[in-house]
């Protein structure tokens, strides 16, 4: 008896030292992104009457904002946003791991980073948190994009809810994702997650110990099938693996969205 006591005692110890070892291993590899090329005056570009794909090119080199990020910015005349996130974009922040939770860990940046202007539909992503070595990161729903509301489902033992961006603008990266939908269907999908995945109760598991995709009622979830769900309800599939479970990376990759923005992430391979 003494010795299987043992053996299940030095088997968990085993475990914990291995997770934590993953913890270190994953801070000390992983690199928060950043140009290493020179920053450029793009003052000019942004009063040009019409922006060739060369000029695309180089904002999205220059701030991380593809053609539509920079095509909504600039239909509003908000020149100072796009300077404001070319100016952000090359700062070197500090990049904290701080931990929440057993093995798990989100990095953090020192400052606040300058979102583009959000569509209501949009998603954001981040691959922020880790457990261990494993990097799952997090993902919401945009839900009212003049005002910043998203709804997310954040950690085990709580329900989905709304909230704001804010956590995002201190994430050591995030991408804003447009999925291909039309604005009439968006705003139908919207007002149906505000109606019916408000208060879902969070389960890692969703997908592999309950149904991926319920028709009638969703009555479990975690951050990327929450924001799954949603699109999926509508017709469209954002998972690129389409396996039991959706990770933020999966919709990331999705041929069904398009990035907007883009930060902390090396602009030419993304999540991949």
């Amino acid at each position: 008896m003494l010795t299987i006591l043992l053996a299940i005692v030095l088997f968990f110890a085993c475990l914990a030292g291995g997770l934590q070892l993953g913890c270190v291993i994953a801070e000390k590899t992983w690199e928060h992104w950043r140009p290493a090329y020179e920053k450029e005056d793009i003052t000019s570009l942004l009063t040009k009457t019409e922006l060739t794909e060369a000029d695309y090119a180089l904002l999205y080199k220059q701030t991380g904002l593809t053609r539509l990020g920079i095509d909504d910015l600039l239909e509003q005349g908000d020149f100072a946003r796009i300077i404001n996130i070319q100016n952000f974009y090359f700062e070197k922040p500090k990049v904290t791991a701080d931990g929440f939770a057993p093995f798990t860990y989100t990095e953090k940046i020192d400052r606040t980073a300058t979102i583009t202007m959000l569509k209501d539909g949009d998603i954001i992503v981040s691959a922020r948190m880790r457990v261990s070595f494993m990097r799952f990161g997090h993902s919401s729903l945009v839900i009212d994009g003049e005002n910043g509301v998203v709804l997310e489902a954040v950690s085990p033992g709580s329900v989905s809810e709304l909230s704001g961006i804010a956590h995002y603008q201190n994430s050591a990266n995030f991408m804003v994702l447009r999925p291909k939908l039309d604005e009439a269907k968006k705003a139908e999908l919207v007002a149906y997650a505000r109606e019916n995945l408000v208060g879902v109760p969070y389960k890692i598991t969703a997908g592999i110990f309950t149904k991926k995709y319920e028709p009638s009622k969703i009555t479990a979830s975690h951050c990327s099938h929450l924001v799954w769900y949603a699109y999926k309800k509508f017709g469209v599939d954002l998972d690129y693996t389409g396996g039991l479970v959706v990770t933020p990376r999966d919709m990331a990759r999705s041929k069904n969205v398009e990035v907007v923005q883009v930060y902390g992430f090396n602009p030419q391979t993304l999540w991949n």
